[in-house]
């Protein structure tokens, strides 16, 4: 009996301590969702696009690599993407190509030099053919699925991931299909278990393709349905390739995740004001062009200022005549009076640089505080002028009357013989 009771008991205090724990747990849950997150009141999205959303042109080239296998996905992605001007889709696969053996094509070893020649943002990949193979290293021939040849194979496949990762590509890595031998179906198998490991931890993304082409029962059909939804012939007769339909079929996997990181890199090229409308009033307020001004020039309050009023009422201005070429040019005297404006302009136009330093008050007696500045908010800077004010070449022109020396071969250029 007291055997029993002493169970019972200790029973009793782990049930006490698990329902502890989950007490806290679920009570740490609460307290962050209903914190206010910092993104939730922005517009700004959360998370950074994982293709380049600015391409050289507007226009992204996409290279397809690998053996075979690739040949066909190239096709199948060219058709998917014909109407689609904004990708460019080159093919640089290799017949009876890999990493197992690289004494007839060493991809690690080439794959600089198609980067480089290519000038490519986004890389599709896919290997698999003629791969079963044993590995020979430091003269021992390592058998396929061991763990030394898993080691060995994977070094040369995350050594690749990581090449096309450091140019900055966004990289794809489309997995093997069921095959219809037993034996090419186990060693794609392994390979895709590779694939995935190298893809996941090297930041590449993997595309599972193996669910498209079996049957009901999970197992090969050389038919399935097509992108109409029709069922079709979708695999060629050495049950490892596809047909033209099979290819279009296996492009969409790809397709699918292209098309949403794209979108999502479209939308980040779309970077709204930070903050919600309380800090973006500040914001706007604090750079905002003064009062009376034209395209945030403040125009200067001087007495030039006042013949050009005067002029505007009809009484004569005072003005200068000066020579561009051939051409006679009338434009107004400088005053000393907008050389003054120019400088009050240029001490605006330096402390607008400033930082200011904007708090939020949040639940539970936190204080939440950002600095602000044309400089380091980034949302601004790329939109402020790096010229003072009266160093602005359209200030100079419009405002101040200046001539400003043509560029060669520009339209008020006037040299001749033309340059």
């Amino acid at each position: 009996m007291p055997r029993i009771a002493s169970v019972l008991d200790v029973s009793y205090r782990t049930c006490r301590l698990v329902r502890a724990v989950a007490v806290a747990a679920l009570a740490s849950a609460l307290i962050l969702a209903l914190a206010p997150h910092p993104s939730a009141a922005q517009d700004t999205p959360a998370y950074r696009s994982y293709i380049n959303p600015f391409p050289n042109g507007d226009r992204y080239r996409v290279v397809v690599i690998g053996d075979s296998m690739a040949e066909g996905l190239w096709e199948g992605l060219y058709r998917a993407f014909e109407d689609d001007p904004t990708l460019d889709f080159i093919q640089q696969a290799k017949k009876w190509t890999g990493f197992v053996n690289i004494d007839k094509y060493d991809w690690n070893a080439e794959i600089g030099q198609i980067l480089k020649d290519g000038d490519y943002q986004i890389a599709v990949v896919m290997f698999g053919v003629g791969e079963g193979q044993p590995i020979r290293k430091d003269g021992k021939l390592l058998k396929v699925g061991t763990e030394e040849w898993r080691e060995a194979y994977g070094a040369r496949v995350e050594t690749f991931i990581k090449k096309l990762r450091a140019a900055n590509l966004a990289t794809y890595w489309v997995g093997l299909p069921v095959m219809r031998a037993p034996g090419q179906t186990e060693d794609a198998e392994k390979l895709n278990d590779v694939f995935r490991e190298k893809a996941f931890v090297n930041g590449a993304k993997f595309i599972d393709t193996w669910e498209g082409f079996v049957d009901d029962q999970g197992r090969y059909s050389a038919y399935g349905p097509d992108m109409t939804g029709n069922t079709k012939r979708l695999r060629a007769d050495d049950g490892i390739h596809f047909t033209m339909r099979g290819s279009l079929k296996l492009a969409h996997f790809v397709d699918k995740e292209l098309r949403k990181d794209l979108n999502l890199a479209k939308e980040e090229r779309d970077i709204p004001l930070a903050g919600n409308e309380d800090e973006q009033a500040k914001v706007a307020n604090r750079f905002a062009p003064p009062v009376g001004s034209v395209t945030g020039v403040a125009q200067p309050e001087s007495a030039n200022a006042g013949e050009m009023e005067e002029g505007a009422d009809g009484e004569a201005e005072a003005l200068q005549q000066s020579q561009v070429g051939d051409v006679s040019v009338v434009r107004p005297i400088l005053s000393t009076a907008v050389s003054a404006a120019d400088l009050a302009a240029d001490a605006a136009s330096a402390s607008a640089t400033e930082p200011e330093v904007i708090t939020e008050e949040l639940p539970g007696g936190y204080t939440a505080m950002a600095t602000i500045s044309a400089i380091t908010d980034l949302t601004l800077a790329s939109s402020r002028p790096l010229l003072p004010l009266s160093q602005r070449p359209y200030y100079r022109v419009l405002i101040r009357g200046e001539q400003l020396e043509p560029k060669s071969g520009r339209a008020d250029d006037f040299a001749w013989p033309p340059s």
